[in-house]
């Protein structure tokens, strides 16, 4: 079931991308519809390893990708809703929190040092928040594009971008710990 959402939202996001290439082109975008595919195809790195993503990890992946890059992005709704950056930024929190949990369990390391597992999930946390407002700085510098928006809110959206990432984490700690009480990860 779980493979079938995942095969679904891949097809939506190409198709969908495919129509605002077709219907709605805007040549400033190109970028933004060429990104799609390589996002798309990113967890295909691990398909060989051990560390291949299971099913309702790659669901996970698939509706962070939906939201931030497809419907943030191409469908543009970061432009057309002043709340949508925040929003996409929040849930790469919780998100990135719990892929320091994944990590934490694909090396068999949980379970060992709750305090550790707590400060790596929430430095994972940080570094793709760092990673992407370096991203986004690159872009704007290096291809005159405008992804920080920095004519209008210079520093103040990188760092209101990595805080609200930071307290996504945090709030994700909550959920771990309820998480712990009921279950482990199998």
């Amino acid at each position: 079931m779980i493979k079938k959402i995942n095969l679904t939202l891949i097809l939506v996001m190409l198709i969908g991308t495919l129509y605002f290439v077709l219907f709605s082109y805007d040549g400033s975008r190109l970028l933004t519809y060429l990104a799609v595919v390589p996002v798309l195809a990113a967890p295909c790195i691990f398909c060989k390893t051990k560390y291949r993503l299971r099913d309702f990890e790659l669901l996970i992946y698939y509706i962070f990708i939906f939201l931030a890059d497809f419907l943030g992005c191409v469908v543009n709704l970061y432009n057309l809703v002043d709340w949508y950056d925040l929003f996409t930024h929040f849930l790469s929190g919780i998100f990135t929190f719990w892929i320091g949990i994944f990590i934490l369990d694909k090396i068999q390391f949980r379970g060992k040092n709750i305090l550790f597992e707590l400060f790596f999930s929430i430095s994972v946390v940080m570094l793709v928040a760092s990673v992407w407002e370096f991203f986004e700085f690159g872009a704007d510098i290096l291809l005159d594009m405008d992804l920080q928006h920095h004519m209008d809110t210079g520093v103040v959206d990188t760092m209101t971008d990595m805080l609200v990432a930071f307290l996504g984490g945090i709030l994700s700690i909550g959920g771990y710990y309820l998480l712990q009480k009921r279950t482990h990860f199998e």
